[in-house]
This record gives structure tokens, sequence and C-alpha cells, in this order.
């Protein structure tokens, strides 16, 4: 089977795209590992269109609900959406079969089930963490170390927890934590807290559950069976001490998740999918990217969602073109 669209990510982006293109009656396939992606880490999102107030959790459910009235089933046929998830794209190639013109110009995606084949593609696929790389990181994983505030904060209730970063997401999951810990330590890099939510950061450095350490590095976890402690060193004195900790949550920063592209298309220095930001189409005609993984400015759910609908339009008119 052929299908006109592949789509390729689960959050914001993806599902956009997939609805867009349903109403266009393209025959479309959405292939995702789990729907969300790091929208699913929000504790409370305050910037998205129709709510005042709304977590991570519930907006993806809001999503995931409008994307499967489009379902080819749940339609009963007025759509032709296919969703499959459980499923990560590992390769996407251009299809080359001698003979027949049309035929070439279809790519394979690749998944860790199944090879599937379509005339155009999005790529959507955002955003992943970037791991800490320092002595016990990987060893406690898991064991104390949490990447995923939203999933793993009541864990920690009347526990010492530590925040390793303090930008927006880090502050972020601080807050989420102040309902949970006895007390968290947060680590940051610069001299004072930055970021784009001022009434957060005051909201920190007034409560008293938290202790900001400015200047600093973590540059070892220590722990038995789990995580007890770590050791921080300060720029300015380069003095090291040890604090003893029950969990320790990691935010700094995320990479775009295009490794598996393999060179097929044009990325920036930092990985991101160079785009064309009228259409969304890539260096590759027929293949188009949306949302976090993109070099677009401002990485923002309601952005996402608004390149997810671009880059479907796109490739309708490049389908509609062919």
């Amino acid at each position: 089977m052929i299908y006109d669209l592949i789509i390729i990510g689960g959050g914001p982006a993806a599902i956009s795209a997939a609805i867009f293109a349903a109403r266009k009656q393209l025959k479309t396939l959405l292939l995702t590992r789990e729907f969300g992606g790091q929208l699913m880490e929000g504790y409370k999102i305050e910037n998205y269109l129709g709510y005042w107030a709304i977590s991570g959790v519930e907006l993806v459910q809001k999503f995931v609900e409008h994307l499967k009235r489009f379902d080819k089933k749940a339609s009963q046929g007025d759509f032709d959406l296919e969703i499959k998830e459980g499923e990560t794209v590992l390769s996407i190639r251009l299809k080359q079969n001698e003979g027949d013109e049309r035929e070439s110009k279809n790519f394979d995606a690749q998944s860790n089930k199944e090879n599937y084949q379509g005339k155009a593609i999005i790529i959507a696929t955002g955003k992943s963490e970037r791991k800490l790389e320092i002595p016990g990181a990987k060893e406690f994983e898991g064991k104390g170390i949490s990447y995923c505030a939203t999933c793993d904060a009541p864990i920690f209730r009347d526990k010492i927890v530590a925040v390793i970063g303090a930008g927006d997401a880090g502050q972020d999951t601080v807050w989420q934590l102040t309902k949970y810990a006895s007390k968290i330590y947060l680590l940051n890099r610069y001299d004072e807290l930055r970021g784009d939510d001022k009434e957060l950061r005051e909201r920190l450095k007034k409560d008293k559950k938290v202790e900001i350490l400015n200047e600093v590095e973590i540059i070892e976890i220590s722990g038995e069976k789990f995580v007890n402690g770590l050791v921080y060193r300060s720029f300015r004195t380069k003095e090291e001490r040890k604090i003893n900790v029950n969990g320790i949550f990691v935010e700094i920063g995320s990479t775009p998740a295009s490794m598996f592209l393999e060179g097929l298309l044009r990325c920036n220095d930092k990985g991101e999918i160079i785009i064309n930001h009228d259409s969304c189409v890539t260096s590759v005609p027929g293949i188009f990217a949306a949302g976090d993984v993109t070099d677009a400015l401002g990485k923002q759910i309601i952005i996402a969602a608004g390149m997810g609908a671009k880059a479907a339009l796109g490739a309708y008119n490049y389908l509609k073109n062919q």
C-alpha cells in the first residue's frame, strides 16, 4: 500500500498535521511511539488558546480525542487516516524503482515494526532530553534520577531533591516539586535565574522550600541502590561541596530528534531541520517538517500546532501538482 502522506511524530505538530491532512482527504498514516512528547511534562500551561490553565497531560488528551475523530474506523470512512502507535521510525529513504517514474518519487519509512511507503512525508518528531554525562548519571537513571517531573514528582513526597538546569523547564520542574518535596535545591550555571516567566522566578525566590545555587555545576552523583547525594563545584571559587538528596531531576535542554535521518536532509549546526518557512518543505522535495525538530523560531505548543497545519497544506499542494 502506498499512502499519500506519512506523518512521523506524536506531538502538537504531528497531530495538527494529521487533522489537516485528513480534512484534505489525503490517504494518511500517522506513526508515533507515543502521543504527547515533551508536552506531557508541562505542569501548568497558561499560553494556549482556549485554556486559562491546563496541564500538559490534559492538553494531550484533548488533542488525541480530537485527532481520533478523524480515524478511518471512527469516522466510518469519511476520512482516510490510519493511526499506528508504538512505532519508532528508524530511517527514511527515497524509493528507487527503475522504469516507473511515478513510483520512483515515493519514500520508504522503516519503523521498528514494518516498512511503509508514502508519496510525501512530514517529520514532526520534536526534541529529546539531553542526558547528564557525569559519574553516576547513567548508573542511577531511574533510581533517583528523573527526566520527567510530571511523571515522578509525587514519588518524592517529603524528600529532599535537586533540579539540574534553571531555565524555563527547570523552573517549572521546581514549581511542580514544591507540592511534594520538603526541600529543593536548584542548581543554576548562571549568576541569576533567567527565562520567560518572571512571575514564576519571583515565586521560586520567595518559596522557603527552594534554595537556589547560582554559578555552579554538578560534577558527580553518588548513591548505593538509589541516589543519596551529589557533588557540585562553584565556578567562582572552584570549591566543591556535597549535598544529600533523595532525588535529582534533570532539565539541561534538549536536542532535535533528527538523528534517524542520517544526512538525508539539510540541518543546521544544532541538528534542526532547515525548512522553507512558508511551506515547511525541507531540502528534499516531498519531505516536510514541522515543530521543534525544525529551525523555526519559538519552540512553543501553539507554534508547533500551526506549523503542523502549514506542513499538511504544503504536502497537499505538493501532491496536487505531481
